[in-house]
């Protein structure tokens, strides 16, 4: 059972960073709002950025490049040296994503631009195996799919909403 629930979490680390990120930053809102130093904007852009965009990718990271496999399994695909260069993307895109916790409105656009085309490219590509080869695995058509939407949708708006707001350091 235990390792029923360690796989589960293991196999929807992205959802699971989004919630703990949302968790968070409801905490640390009203901590910043109280210092005077950053909007709700800042706060959700800071801790989504750094969770399911940063660490997920450096997860997807490490489970191309180590485990890649058993990663090819959960997203319905078969084993291909190509996963090595999935694995560097997620790497440089997770950096990125953790970088941009701290960094300025121009880093931070770019991580949004970047990772946007990235993380639609790839619900696009889930969808097209979800409608032609009805592939519903996990790492396919499960939270992966809706996280890829949902993340760079997320940091579109705070992006926005930053524009004419410093960041706090």
């Amino acid at each position: 059972m235990f390792n029923e629930q360690i796989t589960l979490a293991l196999e929807n680390l992205g959802f699971l960073l989004f919630l703990l990120a949302i968790i968070i930053a409801l905490i640390d809102w009203p901590i910043q709002r109280i210092r005077g130093q950053a909007s709700a904007y800042e706060v959700f852009y800071r801790w989504t950025a750094l969770l399911p965009l940063g660490f997920t990718a450096l997860y997807a990271f490490a489970m191309h490049a180590f485990f890649p496999i058993y990663t090819a399994s959960i997203i319905g695909w078969q084993n291909s040296p190509f996963q090595f260069e999935v694995a560097a993307a997620n790497l440089g895109f997770g950096m990125i994503g953790v970088l941009s916790f701290r960094a300025s409105y121009g880093f931070r656009l770019a991580t949004v631009i970047g990772n946007t085309f990235w993380l639609w490219g790839d619900a696009v590509g889930h969808l097209y195996q979800i409608l032609m080869s009805r592939d519903l695995t996990v790492g396919n058509a499960g939270t992966w799919f809706w996280m890829d939407i949902i993340i760079p949708l997320v940091l579109i708006i705070c992006i926005t909403r930053l524009k004419t707001q410093p960041s706090f350091g």
